[in-house]
């Protein structure tokens, strides 16, 4: 489930590149970098991270709505059994009428039940949706940080390598300095001990 990475990649396109300086397009283009946004939240730490959060909480809700789900189950199986005992012949004129108060009463609960999902449903989509929103803002504030530490008095332009080159989208970069491991060393710089032994660990 790539929650965070999905926005966090829109985002990144959306920018397209980083312009530095107002005078950019005016100065000597060979001043040029790319970096691979795709790259950067493989291995940045707080990608990952971003990544779990998003993927735990979804799960919970999950869980949750699974929970309901049986619970409604439950309140449509006993209406269809209590529909099939009215449908007894030899069923009394007293004990018809208790099932039909029954059903009544499980029919309005089975109501309850669905508004109550629909809301769930609404609310946990609206928490998701907001928790990915500022876990893609901060993620793309941290790079974008770091890339502008890299290109300071460096780079006129950094542009970023799309993951579907697209109309208009950088799809050739030979020649130019590919900068994502100078700002993955930025990210990853200050990150716990364990998550530096993970990357250590990912690259044997």
């Amino acid at each position: 489930m790539k929650l965070i990475l999905t926005g966090f990649r829109q985002g990144a396109i959306a920018l397209a590149f980083l312009m530095l300086g107002s005078a950019a397009w005016a100065q000597d283009f060979s001043k040029i970098a790319v970096v691979d946004y795709n790259t950067i939240l493989k291995d940045y730490y707080k990608a990952k991270d971003s990544q779990k959060q998003m993927e735990d909480l979804a799960a919970n809700y999950q869980k949750e709505r699974n929970e309901r789900d049986a619970s409604l189950k439950a309140i449509v199986d006993s209406i269809n059994g209590l529909q099939k005992d009215m449908q007894d012949p030899a069923i009394s004129d007293a004990k018809k009428k208790e099932k039909e108060n029954q059903l009544k009463a499980k029919g309005e609960e089975g109501q309850v039940k669905q508004r109550e999902m629909m809301a769930f449903a609404q609310t946990a989509s609206k928490i998701l949706e907001d928790k990915r929103q500022r876990l893609t803002t901060e993620l793309t504030e941290d790079v974008n940080k770091a890339l502008s530490q890299v290109a300071k008095n460096k780079y006129n332009m950094v542009f970023v390598k799309p993951q579907i080159p697209s109309p208009g989208a950088l799809i050739f970069s030979e020649g130019m300095d590919d900068v994502t491991s100078q700002v993955l060393g930025i990210l990853n710089k200050d990150a716990p001990a364990g998550k530096k032994e993970d990357k250590k660990e990912e690259k044997k």
